[in-house]
């Protein structure tokens, strides 16, 4: 166990399957199970002199193992472990496949107190270096993070909201549509839609929660009785707060998919002139090609690029390359820092346990890649991170101050980065032919 001093109080972060009732905080008062230690200043200052575009680029549930687990020199496996202690080899992932449980009591099922064994029996699956090609060129030439773990359990749309916000104000689950009659999350623009949510508890009923998210399938059954059903429309503050406070520009990119729509969560965004700054994916290279790409840039794609099953991986791959490309090509490459992430585990196995750092999570390992002149070539990165480590990265960068404990206490992921070596030349990769695949299974009920 770790003792980190926040806010004048003691918070103790357990890891997985830990007898000891830990002290659990509120979600803006979370920490991470390690406190990182501030970078070397002179580090900070050589990462303020060459970094001047951050982009955050984000695709949907995939898991490190499911990617990266045969990658030399990475923390992968190739076996995956059942509920009942038995062992499978990980199968051949599919271009198209499967879309399995990775709800927000579906995380803390699989995660089953830190054994990582009870997934959905579709989800012990993965892909080998030649169907993701790209993606593995990336990994050998820059760095490869390899502890990288999803901000909460799930699903998908509150794990965007922590990539703004390192919380999302006791939210644990998508919003229920269609109030106002067209079928669609709207949120904040529909004041009768609800979703679930921790209701405000007791500091008994924070640590009992705690405790049965250690118990796997039986406690993640118990957990919805310590939640309500809310309007998801809040008002906490988005690192685009504290960017705009500063004078430093940002944008949302969103690619259109309506699980993935953080800021229409914000209400304070939403109804001001902020949202001019939400736009679509398709004026990235735009902006890119013009030299207007701002300081930030939060970049996800349309669903069908996305590689959320049923979608292919092979198309997804390509949207990330022609992204990628289009910066390298561009002058801005000398100054920009990109970090590629997965927001979910989307069901399919990992066998690292995340730390259990309060209520929310961590969730499971997703695969993690920082792209840069300055990333360290050709390296595998152990260090513990979360999406709050991009966050804190953007916020050391650009001088800001932090927005939750999560945020403040995570690493500033400058250990990925060599500000001292010869700027990496652009590494511009080509687009691939893909396979037309079926889809080789579609639940009734996938979700986001």
């Amino acid at each position: 166990m770790v003792g980190v001093v926040v806010f004048g109080l003691i918070v103790v972060a357990c890891t997985r399957g830990s007898s000891d009732v830990p002290t659990v905080l509120e979600p803006a008062d979370a920490t991470d199970a390690t406190v990182a230690s501030p970078s070397d200043p002179a580090v900070v200052a050589q990462a303020r002199a060459k970094i001047d575009h951050v982009v955050f680029l984000i695709k949907e549930n995939r898991t490190f193992d499911n990617y990266f687990g045969l990658f030399p020199g990475a923390d992968g496996t190739t076996t995956g472990t059942h509920c009942d202690g038995t062992t499978t080899p990980l199968a051949a992932a599919p271009d198209r496949g499967f879309a399995a449980g990775h709800s927000f009591t579906d995380g803390i099922r699989v995660i089953d107190g830190g054994k990582m064994d009870c997934f959905d029996d579709v989800g012990y699956s993965q892909f080998q270096e030649q169907q993701i090609p790209n993606y593995w060129a990336y990994a050998k030439h820059f760095t490869l993070a390899d502890r990288f773990f999803s901000a909460i359990y799930g699903p998908t749309g509150i794990e965007h909201l922590w990539t703004f916000a390192s919380q999302s104000d006791r939210f644990v689950d998508h919003g229920r549509p269609g109030q106002l009659g067209i079928g669609k999350r709207q949120l904040c623009d529909d004041p009768l839609e609800t979703a679930f949510s921790f209701r405000h508890l007791s500091r008994t009923d924070e640590e009992n929660v705690f405790q049965l998210e250690n118990q796997g399938e039986s406690g993640a059954a118990q957990i919805p009785q310590y939640w309500e059903a809310r309007w998801p429309c809040t008002d906490v503050t988005v690192l685009p707060d504290r960017l705009q406070t500063a004078g430093i520009s940002w944008k949302e990119y969103r690619g259109e998919n309506e699980w993935v729509q953080p800021l229409r969560m914000v209400r304070h965004v939403r109804f001001s002139n902020m949202w001019n700054n939400v736009v679509g994916s398709d004026r990235f290279i735009p902006d890119v090609k013009a030299g207007t790409l701002p300081a930030v840039s939060w970049l996800t794609p349309p669903f069908p690029l996305s590689e959320h099953p049923p979608q292919s991986v092979c198309r997804g791959e390509n949207w990330t390359v022609s992204v990628i490309n289009a910066i390298m090509n561009s002058p801005e490459w000398s100054s920009t820092a990109i970090v590629v992430t997965w927001d979910d585990f989307g069901g399919f196995y990992d066998h690292v346990a995340p730390p259990h750092v309060d209520m929310y999570g961590l969730g499971p390992r997703v695969p993690a890649l920082i792209i840069s002149p300055y990333a360290r070539q050709g390296y595998v990165d152990h260090t513990t991170y979360e999406f709050s480590s991009v966050l804190r990265f953007i916020e050391t960068v650009f001088n800001v101050p932090p927005l939750t404990s999560r945020d403040a206490n995570a690493s500033d992921m400058l250990g990925a980065f060599d500000f001292s070596q010869p700027p990496l030349d652009p590494f511009p990769l080509q687009e691939r032919a893909c396979p037309m695949t079926p889809i080789q299974h579609v639940p009734d009920n996938p979700t986001a």
